[in-house]
């Protein structure tokens, strides 16, 4: 192991922290933990950065399940999630949460119901986050870059509301209480599940890792549906789906997955949504191309770099913020 004492700690060492915390998580097991072993003892500032890690989530962990968590909004957001109790007062409620301390209201299209306020909150993350919360049912949400949710668990049932982004759900089992996740075009309902809901590309996308959900169009013309384990479909289009693809669930790992199927202009497209600087690719046919391949959704210079060796491209940093993509000239220097 290399020691390197109380060096600086790069930032690709915290991302790497970072990623290695949510493939644990997500991913749990002997060969996840075998690789992550081999990391950690790769280099001295690797446990350092995961240690620094584990030490900001744990305060940040305590102050939500405290009583400080459970009775404000939190000012700045914790590194692994951001997350904010909603407590919004009405007349009739004011002196019962005087009393309590604990009591927010969340508006459905139902009466408004009451909920706990650690069991009413919002989630969201930034450019270029994947984060985890465990709910306090014991569900788990990993958030996807740039995707908010917002939950209330009542004593009825646990509604979560993805308002944009991504999201995979670990549902509990609650016989008492269904799970549903609301969107504007329709609801997916499950009592025991994983499954993934996209609203990145316009209509909302489901994808069931186990048990199954149903979906739930909304409409005069939408039609109930369920969706089974390793199937991938539109909420608004009834039937069973397709099947699910790596290229579908590989996300929740930091990377993009090439399947054959994934041209390599939608795997641009996709690690751009989790850094400013962006990828073009200037030449139509590479772009259209489907090979096979994974690649680190944070790293767009590491995808030029590989674009570039396998189809003689250059990757031009004329403009700032951009790596253009483009066929050599003879006049052109290799490297980014």
């Amino acid at each position: 192991m290399t020691d390197r004492g109380s060096a600086p700690i790069p930032k690709h060492i915290h991302d790497a922290a970072a990623d290695w915390l949510a493939r644990r998580d997500a991913h749990p097991g002997p060969e996840t933990e075998a690789q992550f072993r081999a990391w950690l003892e790769a280099d001295d500032r690797h446990r350092r950065a995961y240690r620094q890690l584990e030490v900001q989530l744990h305060p940040a962990a305590l102050l939500r399940e405290g009583e400080a968590g459970r009775t404000r909004a939190l000012a700045r957001a914790p590194f692994w999630m951001r997350h904010r109790p909603q407590l919004a007062l009405t007349a009739a409620s004011l002196a019962a949460l005087v009393v309590a301390g604990t009591v927010g209201l969340m508006h459905h299209a139902s009466p408004v119901s009451l909920v706990p306020a650690a069991e009413a909150a919002s989630y969201e993350t930034g450019l270029g986050e994947i984060r985890s919360a465990r709910l306090a049912d014991g569900s788990r949400i990993v958030l996807d870059t740039s995707s908010a949710v917002r939950l209330a668990l009542g004593s009825g049932e646990r509604r979560i509301t993805l308002e944009r982004g991504r999201a995979r759900f670990e549902v509990a089992q609650d016989p008492a209480r269904p799970f549903v996740v609301s969107l504007p075009a329709g609801e997916i309902s499950a009592r025991q599940a994983a499954f993934d809901v996209s609203l990145l590309d316009g209509a909302p996308q489901v994808t069931a890792l186990s048990g199954s959900v149903e979906l739930r169009p909304r409409g005069p013309a939408g039609t109930p549906s369920r969706l089974g384990a390793g199937r991938s479909g539109a909420l608004a289009l009834a039937g069973t789906g397709r099947p699910a693809s790596p290229a579908d669930v590989g996300w929740v790992t930091g990377t993009v997955v090439l399947d054959g199927k994934t041209t390599l202009g939608e795997a641009a497209r996709a690690i751009n949504r989790y850094n400013r600087l962006q990828l073009r690719i200037a030449d139509p046919h590479i772009a259209a191309r489907r090979p096979v391949g994974t690649y680190r959704v944070r790293d767009p210079r590491g995808f030029a770099r590989a674009l570039s060796a396998l189809y003689g491209l250059v990757a031009d940093r004329s403009e700032p913020d951009v790596i253009l993509l483009r066929k050599a000239a003879p006049t052109d220097r290799p490297g980014l």
